[in-house]
């Protein structure tokens, strides 16, 4: 029997978790006491989605807003630039 892959979840109400090590599709993972499936390979570091979530939901990570889903997108599912968005970093800041 395979054991779940080890991640990072720092708060409860996070809706993905970060990988401590490679993940491939099939793999599982444990996140509040319940066992998710990885829908695809995903690379140590990166986050997968633990909560079912829908286009324009919040992401969080660590306890704080860090984007937003672009698509509607399953829990299990890798999550990076092609299905979340981020507005950090595009605001200029205003002079003073």
């Amino acid at each position: 029997m395979k054991k779940a892959l080890r991640t990072l979840v720092l708060a409860p109400d996070d809706t993905v978790a970060v990988l401590l090590e490679n993940g491939q599709k099939g793999d599982t993972i444990l996140v509040h006491n319940q066992e998710i499936t990885l829908l695809e390979d995903i690379q140590f570091a990166h986050k997968v989605l633990i909560k079912d979530s829908i286009v324009n939901s919040p992401v969080i990570k660590y306890g704080t807003q860090i984007g937003y889903m672009l698509e509607n997108c399953g829990k299990g599912t890798w999550l990076h630039g092609h299905n979340m968005g981020c507005d950090r970093g595009k605001k200029r800041r205003s002079a003073i």
